[in-house]
């Protein structure tokens, strides 16, 4: 898969020396992440700086740093593309630039992204500057460049102020597992999930390649992967990072798109595959090197875990339905025999993994040790998603079953919320009666995602269930002021005063007219500022007759909407 492009020289053998000497050294985790920052400037496109122009060449001075850059345009033409970046006061080298990146989520899935086509991400090191020069055989409009900083190191202030804090260290998610940077520890609360996570199977596993820089260090791993994090979020508009993982060349492992690394979590990683594959990206250029042993150690002890998890043995080959794409090799509903350890290109029209890293893939199936054959399990929820009031509780059900759905009991179940960080963290620990049921009560002020997962036991899988969205509706009382009656008469102004839990900024002033039969019209809608839970407005009642009012509140990402109880009035 191509990804994020170095832009810095690659040496031949510096690269070879990488992939043929020893272990590596120690891992060096990656620090706090920095705040990052994210710009964008307007560039210039074929067909808008020249009528007949079939290539511009610009250069845009940022005035800032940026670790990364990529390009964006509507329109169908562009068809070569190449950029340099300025920094430490010199032009690099020109480097060229997929237009058409060979990867996408499946088709007819819930995201799609931004509409716009765009570049792979390019990993600049730390640059204040780029040139790049686009070839176009039609028309292309709306160019524009995206610079993420993911180093703290935008401005000469940032710079002053970045200080080396201690480094986090990689965790084991459940036993047998490797060493795994989670989200939180390499940054991904800087790149929230724009929803919650879909989930499919893992009937095999894709290995990618990112071709970012095969020189980087050990700490710049997690700044490649919040980069690249940030540009498939907010550029090309995914809901997360495409990767389920990625692996750097010293062994080190990231969690990738959020949704829990035991799980079958979707990815946009291979077009037409995402919903039946995990994806582990390496970070490095293996389009002729291969990639390192201490790499490589890291892809088979990950590769054993994750297989293991769902049952899937490493050799061996197994049949997947297409479900198409302009990036696939195979139409929608053809069925695909692939490796159960496969690079990108057997399913997509790529060159990913790189020539290097696809010849090792025969090794790297025999280097995967196969956990023992366990029992399958599932966790079902019997809905997908509930409303409730704040100050109420939800309550969450959930059934345990094992092989020949035969319910498992004495079994521990845990009640899981998926954080902003994309990481599901345990509310509450149950454990499941003779029916293989577990229930309980939770409660929220805002909208949630839930999940019941069981860890596994000897001879069992691991399970989860898909997750339940629990949205919470804000508790809105409205009351007139003290000086109104029941009956008033036309022209006459009256105070209503409000209470929002939790407390919103604004919230709506809605009035309805009843007619003689019943049915009700909106006469009025005013905006009410909300200060610490509490709101006033008022509303000038023209005409006689009996009306309504509410309080309401918008849905927004933090709650579902609400209203209040209607109050009724007579002017007359």
């Amino acid at each position: 898969m191509r990804k994020a492009i170095s832009l810095k020289a690659l040496l031949p053998a510096v690269v070879t020396a990488i992939a043929a000497g020893p272990a590596a050294p120690a891992l060096a985790a990656p620090s706090p992440a920095p705040q990052p920052v994210e710009f964008e400037r307007a560039g210039s496109a074929p067909g808008e700086a020249a009528a007949r122009a079939s290539r511009v060449a610009s250069i845009v001075r940022t005035g800032r740093h940026f670790n990364l850059v990529g390009l964006s345009w509507r329109g169908a033409g562009a068809s070569g593309l190449s950029l340099r970046v300025h920094a430490a006061g010199a032009w690099g080298r020109w480097t060229k630039v997929p237009v058409s990146p060979d990867h996408a989520p499946d088709i007819g899935a819930r995201e799609q992204g931004s509409g716009a086509r765009f570049s792979d991400p390019v990993w600049a090191g730390e640059a204040d500057g780029v040139q790049y020069s686009l070839r176009a055989r039609g028309r292309v409009r709306g160019l524009r460049l995206h610079f993420i900083d993911t180093k703290g190191t935008a401005t000469t202030a940032a710079r002053g102020r970045r200080a080396i804090a201690s480094a986090a260290r990689p965790v084991v998610p459940s036993p047998g597992a490797p060493p795994i940077f989670t989200r939180a520890e390499w940054g991904g609360a800087q790149c929230p999930p724009r929803a919650v996570p879909q989930y499919g199977q893992v009937n095999l596993a894709l290995v990618h390649h990112t071709v970012t820089a095969n020189s980087y260090s050990p700490a710049d791993s997690a700044a490649i992967v919040r980069g690249i994090c940030l540009y498939h979020r907010n550029s090309n508009g995914w809901n997360d990072i495409g990767y389920n993982f990625l692996v750097d060349k010293y062994g080190q492992i990231f969690e990738g798109r959020a949704g829990g690394v035991e799980a079958a979590v979707v990815g946009a990683q291979a077009q037409g595959y995402n919903a039946q594959s995990t994806g582990i990206a390496n970070l490095g250029t293996f389009s002729t090197a291969g990639q390192t042993p201490a790499g490589l150690d890291a892809l088979a002890r990950l590769l054993g875990w994750k297989l293991g998890l769902h049952g899937v043995p490493p050799t061996g080959t197994v049949q997947v339905t297409s479900t198409g794409g302009s990036l696939n090799r195979y139409p929608a509903v053809a069925t695909v025999t692939l490796n159960r350890i496969s690079g990108h290109r057997d399913g997509d029209a790529t060159a990913c993994p790189g020539d290097g890293l696809y010849a090792q893939l025969p090794h790297l199936r025999q280097m995967v040790i196969p956990g023992p054959p366990l029992a399958t399990t599932v966790v079902t929820l019997p809905v997908s998603s509930i409303r409730i009031d704040y100050g109420s509780k939800a309550r969450v059900d959930a059934t345990l079953t094992g092989p020949s759905s035969a319910p498992l009991a004495g079994q521990p179940v845990d009640a899981q919320l998926l954080g902003r960080s994309g990481a599901w963290k345990t509310l509450t620990r149950l454990t499941t009666d003779g029916a293989g049921a577990v229930s309980t009560r939770l409660r929220f002020a805002y909208n949630h995602a839930v999940r019941m997962r069981f860890a596994g036991a000897p001879g069992l899988l691991a399970a989860q269930s898909k997750p339940l969205t629990v949205g919470v509706r804000p508790k809105v009382t409205a009351g007139l002021g003290p000086s109104a009656a029941a009956a008033i008469p036309p022209g006459s102004r009256v105070l209503v005063r409000a209470g929002v839990r939790p407390a919103k900024r604004v919230a709506l002033l809605l009035v309805y007219r009843l007619s003689a039969g019943g049915t009700k019209r909106r006469v009025g809608r005013k905006l009410v500022r909300v200060r610490a839970g509490k709101a006033r407005a008022s509303f000038r009642f023209a005409r006689a007759g009996s009306y309504k009012v509410r309080i309401a509140t918008l849905p927004d990402a933090r709650n579902i909407g609400a209203r209040s109880a209607p109050i009724a009035l007579t002017v007359r």
